[in-house]
């Protein structure tokens, strides 16, 4: 079973990718704020974090940051506004391994987690 986590500080949002992640098979945590997120990727081996780019105590660079020191090199997906995504600097959008931006369609976030997640062919 694959486990991610889903950083957003807006619960409605939050509940919804949580809910689209469960509905492919996902285990799922969720953190309202960097600090948290931090923290959680800190201690628990995700195969993947997705996080709002604009957080209240932070960043989602910030939760990206704690990514890479992870020992467990989970994917990491940025979720953007239209205007942060445009703002992007070319050194965070080389950092990142997929980038949604808001309102997350479940056809999107399919279709980015079969780029990052390939069906295991028999």
């Amino acid at each position: 079973m694959s486990l991610a986590l889903v950083v957003d500080d807006d619960p409605v949002t939050r509940l919804v990718l949580c809910h689209m992640l469960r509905s492919r098979g996902w285990t799922v945590s969720q953190a309202a704020d960097a600090p948290d997120a931090v923290g959680m990727v800190g201690e628990t081996p995700y195969d993947l974090v997705i996080s709002d780019f604009h957080l209240p105590s932070g960043t989602g660079v910030d939760v990206l940051d704690a990514v890479e020191r992870a020992e467990s090199s989970p994917a990491f997906l940025l979720v953007t506004g239209i205007l942060e995504h445009s703002s992007l600097s070319a050194e965070i959008a080389s950092r990142i391994t997929a980038q949604l931006t808001k309102p997350v369609s479940s056809e999107d976030l399919g279709a980015a987690l079969d780029v990052l997640f390939p069906p295991k062919r028999e």
